[in-house]
């Protein structure tokens, strides 16, 4: 045996030791399924088909939940916030086991006519408390919105844990105990968004048909996944949350790693990736905005989302209704990206 031609061969491909590495496995695996998705769809008939496979499969593909229908859901309380404001906790009736807690704001005189309303998607591992949501919810307020801020279990009201076990504990045993079931975090999440609009559109001093959804990290991809699967939101906003899984894993899982898997819907690349899911909204009105200090969201994968986005909507002649951008700001609802969702907001639901 010739060792040096064997050391020669050892060094060639890659460092010693990767290939007894199994994320560098799995890696490569995510990597190839994703190339497998298509992404040219010369015509939009071709869009559809697979946007129809997408919704059919998806929901079971990852466990999104089937809740029954809607009942009256417990307001806990009114009251008046500043001069202009009113706030209502709601638990948004689920089943007769479980209710989604929320906190709705809208004008404490309320027009004659139906209002537009908002859902907005807290992130990992936000709840409805945050001081920045709240302050969001009343700046609408005050251009005639109805907007909801909920809960995401297991944060907030929805598990009896400290803050800090809430992270790490109440996730484990939520995300263990869904993935019994087969139910993964990321679509419980999606379902407890869905019957947040079901309840908004349900309420008469909001237009049904003027219910958006927009949310920050990982409620921007609650917003995403919700919006392509659900076409009674009439428009999205997924802030801080544009990559792919197939960047995701393959250049983030080298230098830093989330403290759980909630963000990693099992099976979905068998059916999409996430820039499917932006694509999938079309051609309804899209704003995005990804935030450059987001080292957990790769911008690697920014362009991959914008680029399918953009050619699907080139299918419905409504390009102008896309827009993407990202800023070099603090991860919240504040500054630029309370400003481009304000203007959005007021721009495709009130005309203005």
């Amino acid at each position: 045996m010739n060792a040096a031609k064997d050391l020669a061969s050892f060094f060639k491909d890659e460092p010693p030791g990767q290939k007894t590495n199994a994320v560098r496995w799995l890696q490569k695996k995510v990597m190839a399924q994703s190339l497998k998705l298509p992404r040219e769809f010369p015509t939009r008939q071709d869009w559809e088909a697979f946007r129809a496979h997408l919704r059919a499969e998806l929901p079971a593909v990852i466990g999104i939940p089937q809740f029954p229908p809607l009942k009256e859901s417990l307001v806990r309380a009114r009251l008046r916030v500043g001069a202009d404001a009113l706030c209502e906790r709601v638990d948004i009736y689920v089943d007769e086991d479980y209710a989604i807690p929320a906190f709705v704001f809208s004008p404490y005189r309320p027009p004659a006519s139906p209002m537009p309303g908002l859902v907005w998607n807290p992130g990992w591992p936000e709840d409805k408390w945050k001081p920045a949501y709240q302050e969001f919810a009343l700046r609408m307020t005050r251009h005639g919105f109805v907007v909801l801020v909920l809960d995401h279990a297991p944060f907030g009201e929805t598990s009896p844990f400290a803050p800090g076990d809430k992270m790490r504990t109440g996730m484990t045993v939520t995300m263990g105990t869904g993935d019994l079931l087969g139910i993964s975090q990321l679509a419980l999440r999606a379902a407890e968004t869905m019957r947040a609009g079901e309840y908004l559109r349900a309420r008469p001093d909001v237009d049904a048909s003027l219910v958006a959804v927009a949310g920050l990290c990982q409620g921007g991809q609650d917003t995403s996944l919700v919006a392509a699967l659900d076409e009674r939101f009439c428009a999205a906003a997924p802030f801080c949350s544009e990559t792919t899984f197939a960047v995701h894993t393959a250049e983030m899982n080298s230098y830093f790693a989330h403290s759980d898997a909630s963000p990693y819907p099992f099976g979905m690349l068998k059916v999409c990736d996430i820039d499917h899911l932006h694509a999938a909204i079309a051609p309804r009105p899209l704003l995005v905005r990804s935030n450059l200090p987001d080292q957990w969201w790769p911008v690697s994968g920014f362009d991959d989302v914008e680029t399918l986005t953009r050619k699907v909507y080139r299918l419905y002649d409504a390009e102008d209704r896309v827009d993407f951008r990202a800023e070099v700001h603090e991860h919240n609802l504040t500054g630029p990206f309370a400003d481009a969702l304000e203007e959005f907001l007021l721009r495709e639901l009130k005309g203005t």
